[in-house]
Parts: structure tokens; sequence; C-alpha cells
């Protein structure tokens, strides 16, 4: 697998798909060029999905600074709750996600894992650097934003956003004037994100600078039912459920949209309409059906604000 990995990537590089960033500098880990093809496919892809979620779905667009003010940030809760658990190897001193080596070394993921349980993890099951071998040392807690500050000489902080949402949430009272006060009402916004990753060891799977194409949806918690969702009712969707992962189950349950939702598996219609319309885009891409799934987050990968998540997750070989 891995060479087969090496061999793609070699491709990629010589056919002008993505290159090394700064590589006559000697290059810097998380960070790739798009090449002539790389460039070309990257815009057939936001333009398709410009196609799903603009045109067919009617969702306005907006386009928001990549420079976001602290005071944002930390009500959002990133300044606070942004942070990756990390470790240094005390022989090399490289440092490295504690998730990342769970994950590498044992195949577990303790994701929201404390801190001191994570530490007994790796101890138990003797995780060394994957680098030199060195013992690992304590797990510590690392904001993943980058820092800035605003304006020459000035006191005020801000950070490289880490996802476009802040810029769509602070927009809505003008959105919701803008879709005449009406719900449920969808919004995207297209652009870069920054996550000052500990180790981005995955080539581009794992990047400090990338593209996001996300979409906020806002509707009555009173009436969380799709006017479309019959459409998407059929549709069959692999779910991993958060329950089966607490016990270390790896069976996949696969039922319809519709089914999802009656049985209490998926929150609500419009959750269940949004995962079908996910699954159809992934599949416009030609990405094949069986190696997709969708993982409902446990309660300690969620975010602080969220009551039910799932990730999109596509087999691949590495």
């Amino acid at each position: 697998m891995e060479q087969k990995r090496d061999e793609v990537m070699d491709i990629a590089r010589r056919r002008g798909f993505i290159w090394p960033s700064f590589e006559i500098y000697g290059g810097v880990g998380g960070f790739y060029d798009l090449g002539p093809l790389g460039t070309i496919m990257k815009d057939k892809i936001i333009q398709k999905w410009r196609e799903f979620y603009v045109i067919r779905e009617g969702f306005f667009e907006i386009d928001s600074p990549t420079i976001v003010p602290e005071d944002v940030l930390k009500a959002s809760g990133h300044v606070d709750h942004f942070v990756d658990a990390m470790t240094e190897c005390q022989k090399c001193g490289v440092a490295l996600k504690a998730v990342d080596l769970a994950r590498e070394h044992v195949g577990t993921d303790i994701e929201g894992v404390p801190k001191e349980e994570m530490k007994q993890f790796i101890k138990k099951n003797k995780i060394r650097c994957p680098d030199c071998g060195g013992e690992l040392g304590e797990i510590f807690y690392f904001n993943a934003m980058f820092q800035t500050t605003i304006g020459p000489g000035s006191k005020r902080m801000g950070y490289l956003r880490p996802e476009t949402a802040q810029g769509i949430f602070i927009d809505f009272k003008r959105l919701q004037r803008h879709a005449r006060g009406k719900l449920p009402f969808g919004v995207v916004q297209i652009g870069k994100g920054y996550r000052n990753e500990i180790s981005p060891r995955q080539g581009i799977i794992r990047l400090r600078e990338f593209t996001m194409a996300e979409a906020e949806v806002f509707f009555d918690p009173k009436n969380s039912s799709h006017p479309a969702f019959s459409e998407m009712a059929g549709d069959r969707l692999r779910l991993w459920l958060a329950k089966d992962q607490a016990e270390g189950k790896k069976h996949i349950t696969e039922v319809t949209a519709e089914q999802g939702v009656k049985r209490g598996m998926i929150c609500n219609e419009l959750m269940g309409y949004y995962l079908g319309l996910t699954k159809r885009f992934l599949l416009e891409l030609g990405i094949p059906e069986d190696v997709i799934r969708f993982r409902e987050q446990t309660s300690g990968q969620r975010a602080h604000y969220s009551k039910e998540t799932w990730d999109a997750e596509v087999s691949t070989n590495r």
C-alpha cells in the first residue's frame, strides 16, 4: 500500500498535479502547490460543488476575509477549544499528534479522550517515536490556529481562519433579510482555511493551508423537515454509529435515509437529506459507492456546540 501511494504521488508530481511548496528552499511540511493539471481539477470539483449547493439547492454564496479578529473566535469557542493533544519525542524532539499515533500504531481512535488517559494508552501500547524510536514525553494541548496581529504596532490579535463558517454566522442577520425572513435557507462559502497542524505526515490529506467548501443551513428547530426529503428518502447510507464505535465494533449499519430518520439513527429529515446529498456529490466525482461511509462522531469528538455530527469518509490506501 505504501509503495502504491508513493507511486501515485510521484505520478502526480511528474504530470503537474501537485508539487511540494517552497521546494528549492527545502520545503515546509503541510504545504503543496497545485500545478496546471491540479488547478484544473480543483476548479472542476468546485464547479461541481456549486452545481449541487448553489444552483440546485439555491443557497446564497458569500466571500469573507480570511483573517479573523480574536473576539470572533473567542465567542465561537475556537480560542479555548480548537486544540490538539500532542507529545514530543524525548530523543529527537519531533512533535507528534497523540490521536494520529494511536491510529497508526494500534488502529484505535482516542480523539476526545482526556490527556491523562492518552498518556496511559501510549505507555500501555508501547508506542514510541516513529522517526527514531525514542520515548515520548507528556501529553499537552496545542491550539491549531495561526496567530497574527492586525495593523502595525497593533495589540489587536487575530487568526487565520480555521474554517469559513464564522463569516457566515456573523452575516446572519443580513442574510436572513436577504432570504426575506423565511426558513430554512442555506449559505455557502468557498475559500482558504488554515490549521497549524502538529505533524502533517499524510501527504495532501492533512495540510496547513487548504481550500474549503462549506454550507450552513439555518432552520426552525421546531420544524426540521425538508420539503424535498421524499426525493432523497430511498438513498442508501452506510453508517458507523457512535454506539458501535464506543463498543469497539467496526459494524456498518446500512439503511435508507428515511429508515435512518425513522429509527432515530439520524436526528431529523434535514440531516438525512444532506447526508444523502453529500453522498450523491461524492458519487458524481467518481468515488465508488462501496468505499463511502458516514461516521457519527462520539460525544468526546463533537464540537462543544454540536448535538449530532457526521463525517463523510472515503476508504483509501493511506
